[in-house]
């Protein structure tokens, strides 16, 4: 059995709650004739993803192999899956998960591993972002004066602003 994913950017998301559409985590969309048909669910899951350069890093962190990355499309096996992520012309990524060598690729464990993927995503932003701020500070009026990693991979800066003169 296979599995697509639809990815909404968070805003996105954002509104489809509003409008009765999403839910914290994953909804299955799929219709009954979808069921009868053998087709694969589909599933629509909030995300923060847009790079896919970070995206890649994020796959390449959980363990995938063989992933393959340009603009739109990345592919990778992770976890007994084939994960293919194309960009759609509404900027939204569509993820589908098909299982390999007999195994099974059901709603559960394609949400686990999207959820998995989010969350190593945050962590491939977070670190860009760190470091624009450690090479732009200084061009920017402020001296870093401290840097912090928590336990949780958490990083906080302190930033105090050039004295003008």
């Amino acid at each position: 059995m296979s599995v697509t994913l639809i990815l909404l950017p968070i805003a996105l998301a954002a509104a489809a709650a509003a409008g009765g559409i999403g839910v914290l985590g994953a909804t299955v969309t799929a219709t009954a004739a979808d069921k009868n048909s053998g087709a694969a669910p589909e599933i629509r899951v909030r995300t923060r993803m847009k790079d896919s350069t970070l995206l890649a890093d994020a796959l390449t962190n959980l363990g995938a192999t063989g992933v393959v990355v340009s603009r739109t499309r990345v592919t990778a096996e992770v976890d007994g899956v084939a994960l293919t992520m194309t960009l759609t012309e509404d900027a939204v990524w569509e993820a589908h998960v098909e299982g390999l060598d007999g195994a099974e690729a059901t709603v559960l464990s394609a949400t686990e591993l999207l959820q998995r993927l989010d969350g190593e995503y945050a962590l491939m932003v977070q670190h860009a972002v760190a470091e624009k701020i450690r090479q732009r500070a200084e061009s920017s009026g402020f001296d870093l004066v401290s840097e912090t990693r928590e336990a949780d991979d958490t990083v906080t800066m302190v930033l105090n602003v050039h004295a003008q003169a």
